[in-house]
């Protein structure tokens, strides 16, 4: 094996101290209401023993992933989290393939290499989602993935670089139904990338000439690109064909899985994320674009202004120097795309769509940064203080922004101010009641957690076993997370009733309410311990009543 070179050494380094910084503490922070969902019906799906893509629920990626960690016990809230912390600490990686090759190619030069590692290594908002338990930043760094292969295979003409790069895409596609919006922003890239010629005053005959090009050399290469389609095919098929449905002993049941792995789940995808969304009252979260777009933009800004300040001036140094390499195009048109589809395709207006515009944005933000670094080391050889010093300052004042963001949203506790976790994310406390419910419902027989009040309250609990949740049931299924996911992973066995007023003279171990019921529920029991859970920073309350 060849020796690394300085550039590959330092890549490695920075991902390894990437890993370290994700595995830190990742248990710290309570399950968000999207990461307990996601681990409450994998557990249920463990318990009945089928899965099944559901567009309501998220892509299948971390659905069977976490299928095979919580089938070995492995259900801790870090343990959980470990997938999306892998992918996230190796993406820094990803930089090599982004790497010029001999100065025969458009690509990173190895300073703007080592920069696009850091970058990816350290940027708030990519820090923050490598520790959470959704499928945004998988998707980010497998499409960032794909285009590096891919411009690998393009560079290069190697076939294992295209295999690898279907490989990436066909998992992006297993990962969120943002997938399409993702598609939809290389599209778009593209063809600004080439319309780029046009704009700098080359002749059409010219563009069409290289355009023509392109496509023979697409055309020749059709065998290869038939491969690569299977691989992405096949990737994509491991992860949505239901689990519990086939049987090898009845090979009639193949078809029936296959077809649900593939057509079937087509189908679902475009009758929920795309039929739905403009055929109202069926589906009423229509939202108005700008606000989204404003959100988006705003969280940017306040998360990660370093990474959006270098990607601006990165994009428009290449444009003006003279360069203009197709790769950070491609890049920077890529992100501002995302910051407009990206909230069209959103239901809610959260912090996590960020990620999917500051992914691409870090390789414009490289080129920044990799000038930045390099003006410092001009200036420092030319005696140059004063430009030594604006350019230390600059890197100081990037450096700070970035810190202060990590040690306040990322390790810090949660609180209702920061601009990263969302409003459905719980604080430190919610860990005591937690621990005191483990602890009551040990080796009890029968139900272990009564939820009463209508807000919470199921005719059937096995009706939340599997989404999409019946509509009957739906808000309080949303009103019980996180807790639920807690409440699974004890192995408790759940009842509901409407009012106080139900709850029998035996009890189980653990009652939860909602406040309004907190008085009525009190008196009706004796020797409990009560905790109020915070559900989220605002306005998600229960409260928890505890044999003690």
């Amino acid at each position: 094996m060849s020796r690394l070179d300085r550039v590959q050494r330092a890549v490695v380094a920075v991902a390894a101290v990437a890993l370290l910084a994700r595995f830190v503490g990742l248990g710290t922070r309570p399950f968000h209401w999207d990461e307990a969902r996601v681990g409450y019906w994998t557990l249920r799906s463990l318990e009945t023993g089928v899965y099944e893509y559901r567009p309501v629920a998220g892509g299948p990626f971390l659905y069977v992933v976490s299928r095979r960690l919580f089938a070995l016990g492995l259900t801790s809230d870090a343990v959980a989290r470990l997938p999306v912390a892998l992918i996230g600490g190796l993406l820094p990686l990803a930089a090599l393939l982004f790497r010029r090759v001999q100065d025969r190619t458009a690509g990173l030069s190895g300073t703007e290499t080592v920069a696009l590692a850091v970058v990816l290594a350290f940027a708030p908002p990519l820090l923050y989602y490598s520790r959470v338990l959704r499928g945004d930043l998988p998707l980010a760094a497998f499409s960032l993935v794909a285009v590096g292969f891919a411009l690998r295979w393009r560079h290069r003409g190697d076939r294992r670089s295209l295999y690898a790069a279907a490989g990436a895409f066909g998992l992006a596609l297993t990962t969120s139904g943002f997938a399409l919006a993702t598609i939809i922003c290389w599209l778009l890239a593209a063809l600004l990338t080439v319309d780029e010629a046009r704009i700098r005053g080359e002749e059409a005959a010219t563009i069409r000439a290289r355009v023509r090009a392109g496509v023979a050399s697409v055309a020749g290469r059709r065998v290869a690109l038939l491969r690569g389609t299977a691989v992405a095919v096949v990737t994509a098929l491991l992860f949505y064909v239901p689990r519990g449905r086939i049987d090898l002993s009845e090979p009639a049941s193949l078809p029936a899985a296959l077809e649900a792995g593939t057509v079937g789940a087509v189908q679902r995808f475009l009758a929920v994320r795309v039929l739905a969304r403009h055929a109202p009252p069926t589906y009423t979260n229509d939202h108005a674009l700008l606000p989204f777009v404003a959100g988006t933009a705003e969280l940017l800004l306040a998360a990660a202004l370093p990474v959006v300040g270098l990607a601006v001036w990165g994009f428009f140094r290449e444009r003006y120097a003279g360069r203009s390499r197709p790769l950070v195009n491609f890049a920077a048109y890529w992100a501002g795309a995302g910051l407009l589809l990206f909230p069209m395709a959103t239901e809610v207006n959260e912090p996590w769509v960020a990620v999917h515009v500051l992914a691409p944005a870090t390789l414009p933000a490289a080129v920044g940064l990799g000038a930045l670094w390099n003006a410092g080391r001009e200036r420092l050889a030319a005696g140059d203080a004063a430009g030594l010093a604006a350019a230390l300052l600059l890197l100081s004042a990037a450096g700070v922004h970035t810190g202060a963001v990590v040690a306040g949203e990322v390790y810090d506790a949660p609180e209702a101010g920061d601009a990263l976790p969302g409003y459905a994310q719980p604080g430190a406390e919610f860990r005591a009641p937690v621990a005191a419910i483990e602890g009551a419902i040990g080796d009890n027989a029968g139900v272990d957690v009564l939820y009463v009040g209508a807000p919470l309250a199921v005719a059937d609990e096995s009706a939340l076993d599997r989404p999409p949740v019946p509509e009957s049931a739906r808000s309080a299924f949303s009103a019980r997370l996180p807790l639920a996911w807690y409440l699974e992973r004890a192995g408790a066995e759940t009842a509901s009733v409407d009012a106080p007023s139900a709850v029998g003279g035996s009890p189980p171990p653990v009652v939860v309410t909602t406040p309004e019921h907190r008085r009525a529920v009190a008196d009706r029991l004796s020797g409990y311990e009560r905790y109020t859970v915070e559900q989220g920073l605002t306005n998600r309350r229960l409260v928890v009543f505890v044999a003690s």
